[in-house]
């Protein structure tokens, strides 16, 4: 019958339940949605890679960007290939009444020699794959507002030309435009065709772009690309193992972490929550565990008494939590991707998610009620029916002595010392929150109830700064993640400005050369003009695979208009290193993916070879998130020999309106170019995706001070009702309601002021250490007095807050009732 004693205690104090289990609910909920959002955005970007890549095995490019038609039938023929696909990209531009600027009209067209593969997936919604036409998503159509049949215009080299809409198909990677037509200013909009009506309307014919190769199951790939090679012989075709690394497009690391922070912390609270009131409830049935044992109760049982307690607000909160978790989970992803302007339909992951949490949700509250369950099997017998007072070790001064031997690793000049800071603090918070306390009662400002609370604070320290410490450690982490987030956003038109090559980025579909450079360079405005090639390579971590992009380096571009940045004391010798022979230079993110040295060697695999180049720096860029290395002309041209120059770079005469140039380019060059970009187009797309990841974050650290303020009323209710009888003999000395409102408000104000101050100076310390310390120099030292003003806002809301349901319940007891209690 221990189940049904078990429920009978939890029902005896409902209120302390009711909140414990509200604290437990809250934090299963925040976990799940946490886990379920990083889960589903690594799907995301996983899947948007399989789409794009057409799920690939292997692709074959050409240095000369395109080749014949021939040599798709001849890797055709190869037995070890389950499925095979080529196709071709062709710029156009579309002529519509809502298009009223040149960038805006720019559509890519992509011409398949099949529809009817495993390398290509695509939801019909409208129309017919195998009509002839052009191909859109749904997302398309309706900012087009074109339906399937309908025509559209596109202008073609030979002239105009009225082109069928043959099908309109679900949103997909491999069709993704823009979301707005605001957006359709900096991205291209996609369409999918044949291949052979891409070599007609572009009088192509037998040429394509590129082929992408599936292998049956269980064949060895190297050997099948190996015999490839062999039987095609042609030292221009470039063969590149496709390798879904989602790094390329997507660095979100740091976000995953921290929304992990904030949603183990949201957990975390809860168990801090659960333990003071375990914690409690044994100290007040200590004479009911000594009457247990008397009639032949064992630890063992007691133990099992009060985990059972726990297990059915665990229980509770799972069967309320994850049905919550759903909802906000839910919200996260709408705020994350649509930051991100995604208009890929996302469909929510919870595989892990769901085991996990459950998991967890039992896991943390069962440790974090083991100290107090343990100290219930322990109660002596005899002294607590002869109500005799058991003799307390303190533990205080060797907290102390062992706190500030910690302290000392916050002069460790690493990240790791703001780890040894909030241990320290951790350790210390009862000895910094009893100073503040007495200062508090000292002072005028809370007037004389407050000293009473004061006074109570410190009778029940332990409990209290349990409550108090996680105030703090919200607040913190709240401050730390602003000042990121501010750091970033001031730095954002600065950092663009230094790894932006230029004031004119541009890709093409054909080969950049030296007469569409000249006739840039006669261009209104235009000072100078560099092409540069883009190679993918792959690496590997252990048995994992990796891919990012390496940049072409002209040193004489360099010089003044680079793709990246370091010290300017390192900038010139870091291109100088470049020239040397064998050399590499990685983004910072790249370096620390790879997780070496400046100076050893990293091996890369490209066109089927093995490449060792030594790595002579690392340096900040925004280009592809920092994902990405960079190789001098010389070094690439020997990976690649020959290969034709794609990317772009402009220099601009100071004046000159970038928007003008963007525009005459387009019009110049409407079937090559696939996309232009300007320097203040680039800082405005940055600009935009801060604000929303921002205030997700903002709204997680709010839940997480929520939880924090359940906490403090649960302590206040305890605390009080440990009191009441105290607070009779108040009464009837004269004490007024009001007063003793007040006394216990005061008590919470107390408990929270501790919380927000001790917070604050964390906080603050924490952002100077992280500033310190970290070796991405985009984050500065900069406390966000918004934040700040916001912590103090609502660690005081939410600490009067919890003070008005304590101070309610024991003004309702009336003085007589009160006097009578033990």
């Amino acid at each position: 019958m221990l189940w049904l004693a078990s429920l009978r205690n939890l029902i005896r104090k409902k209120s302390r339940s009711f909140f414990t289990l509200l604290a437990i609910l809250i934090g299963i909920t925040t976990m799940f949605a946490v886990i379920s959002t990083v889960e589903t955005a690594k799907y995301l970007t996983t899947e948007q890679l399989k789409e794009f890549t057409g799920n690939a095995d292997y692709t074959i490019h050409s240095t000369s960007n395109t080749f014949s038609e021939e040599i798709l039938d001849e890797v055709e023929t190869n037995s070890d290939i389950s499925s095979i696909t080529g196709l071709v990209h062709r710029q156009t531009k579309i002529n519509l009444d809502s298009a009223h600027h040149s960038a805006e009209s720019n559509l890519r067209l992509t011409g398949l020699s099949s529809f009817d593969n495993e390398l290509l997936s695509l939801d019909v919604i409208a129309g017919n794959l195998d009509q002839k036409g052009i191909i859109i998503s749904e997302t398309t159509a309706e900012l087009w507002n074109l339906r399937a049949g309908e025509i559209l215009n596109i202008q073609l080299p030979k002239g105009n030309k009225d082109v069928a809409i043959s099908a309109i198909v679900a949103d997909t990677a491999l069709l993704e435009g823009p979301a707005s037509w605001n957006e359709a200013s900096n991205k291209n909009w996609r369409a999918l065709t044949t291949l052979d009506n891409i070599q007609e309307l572009y009088n192509a014919p037998n040429q394509i772009g590129e082929i992408r190769i599936k292998f049956k199951e269980n064949v060895e790939q190297i050997s099948s690309i190996t015999a490839i090679k062999d039987s095609l012989q042609n030292e221009e075709l470039i063969f590149q193992k496709v390798v879904l690394d989602e790094r390329q497009t997507n660095q979100l690391e740091e976000l995953y972490f921290m929304l992990y922070a904030i949603g183990g912390l949201a957990m975390l609270i809860g168990a801090f929550i659960l333990y003071n009131t375990l914690y409690v409830s044994v100290s007040e049935r200590k004479n009911e565990i000594a009457i247990m044992k008397t009639v032949g109760y064992t630890p063992n049982q007691v133990k099992i008494l009060f985990l059972m307690e726990v297990l059915y607000l665990v229980i509770i909160g799972l069967i309320l939590g994850i049905p919550a978790g759903f909802m906000l989970a839910n919200l996260l992803q709408d705020g994350l991707f649509g930051s991100f302007q995604t208009n890929i339909e996302v469909k929510m992951q919870f595989m892990y998610a769901l085991p996990l949490s459950i998991l967890l949700g039992i896991i943390i509250p069962m440790l974090a009620s083991l100290i107090p369950v343990t100290y219930a099997s322990k109660v002596d017998v005899i002294s607590s029916l002869k109500s005799i007072p058991t003799e307390k070790v303190s533990g205080q001064k060797k907290r102390t002595i062992i706190g500030c031997i910690v302290l000392l690793g916050v002069f460790i000049p690493h990240a790791i010392s703001i780890v040894f800071l909030l241990v320290a603090v951790i350790l210390l918070y009862p000895i910094m929150m009893k100073a503040l306390t007495i200062l508090f009662s000292k002072t005028s400002f809370l007037g004389y109830e407050g000293s009473i609370a004061g006074k109570s604070t410190l009778l029940t320290l332990n409990r209290s700064s349990n409550m108090s410490l996680i105030l703090a450690i919200a607040i913190c982490l709240g401050l730390l993640v602003s000042s990121i987030f501010t750091s970033l956003e001031q730095n954002i038109s600065r950092d663009v400005i230094r790894s932006f090559g230029g004031n004119i980025q541009f890709s093409s579909e054909t080969p950049i050369s030296n007469e569409k450079l000249e006739q840039i360079s006669q261009m209104d405005g235009v000072k100078d003009v560099m092409a540069y090639s883009e190679s993918q390579a792959t690496w590997s971590i252990g048995d994992e695979n990796r891919q990012f992009t390496m940049i072409e380096v002209k040193n004489d571009w360099y010089s003044n208009n680079p793709l990246f940045y370091a010290h300017e004391s390192e900038q010139k010798q870091i291109l100088d290193a470049l020239e040397e022979k064998d050399t590499i230079l990685l983004g910072e993110y790249a370096f620390r993916e790879w997780g070496g040295k400046i100076g050893d060697t990293m091996t890369i695999y490209q066109n089927g070879k093995e490449n060792s180049l030594r790595v002579v720096g690392k340096v900040n860029t925004t280009q592809y998130g920092g994902y990405t290395a960079f190789i001098s002309e010389e070094n690439i041209n020997q990976l690649h020999p020959n290969v034709s120059p794609s990317k772009g770079l402009i220099l601009l005469d100071e004046y000159t309106d970038e928007s003008s140039v963007k525009n005459e380019l387009l019009n110049t060059f409407p079937f090559d170019l696939s996309s232009v970009q300007t320097l203040n187009e680039e800082i405005s797309k940055q600009e935009r995706a801060l604000p929303g990841v921002k205030s997700l974050f903002s709204g997680l650290l709010m839940i997480a001070i929520i939880i924090t303020g359940i906490g403090i009323l649960n302590t206040l209710t305890m605390n009080v009702m440990d009191r009441v009888r105290e607070i009779g003999v108040m009464r009837a000395i004269a004490f007024t309601r009001w007063q003793i409102y007040k006394t216990i408000i005061s008590e919470g104000l107390i408990i929270g002021l501790n919380g927000i101050l001790i917070g604050i100076s964390l906080g603050i310390a924490t952002i100077y250490l992280n500033a310190k310390t970290s070796e991405d120099i985009l984050i500065e030292f900069i406390v966000p007095l918004e934040t700040i003003l916001i912590s103090i806002i609502c660690g005081l809301i939410v600490s009067i807050a919890a003070s008005v349901l304590p101070s309610y319940t024991v003004n309702k007891i009336t003085i007589s009732k009160s006097l009578k209690q033990d």
